[in-house]
């Protein structure tokens, strides 16, 4: 189903892919705690403010996949590989650097700001390839 000219059941899809990668990261691959102390976060910092936050969670995934859909129609992008170079194009141009303002402004360890751009750049790949291969 395509709306404005975008498959938009690809966008949805794309946007779900983008918080599964989250939740491997931040929920399999490391816990909580460990990424709390890499951004140096205390458990009853997260607990007065980041969870109120987290109902907020899915627009995030939603506007980057709605964005890239429309930025590959635009550009015409389409096919895998094409896809996922235009991801990586977005994440280090566009997602990346805006992050980094966080890190580079801020005064919080390094740590989690680079496991914080790997999960940008690893939703941006996964996202690139369902929206650039949908058919």
């Amino acid at each position: 189903m395509r709306v404005c000219g975008i498959h938009w059941v690809a966008a949805l899809v794309a946007a779900v892919a983008i918080y599964m990668v989250g939740f491997l990261i931040y929920g399999v691959l490391m816990t909580p705690q460990e990424w709390m102390a890499g951004a140096g976060i205390t458990q009853e910092e997260m607990d007065a403010v980041g969870m109120s936050r987290m109902l907020y969670s899915p627009i995030i995934p939603l506007m980057t996949a709605f964005g890239m859909a429309f930025l590959f129609k635009w550009a015409g992008v389409s096919g895998l590989a094409n896809g996922v170079k235009w991801a990586v194009l977005i994440a280090l141009m566009s997602a990346i650097p805006t992050l980094l303002y966080g890190w580079v402004y801020g005064v919080g360890p390094g740590y989690a700001t680079l496991i914080d751009c790997g999960h940008l750049l690893a939703g941006h790949v996964v996202a690139g390839a369902i929206l650039a291969s949908w058919k």
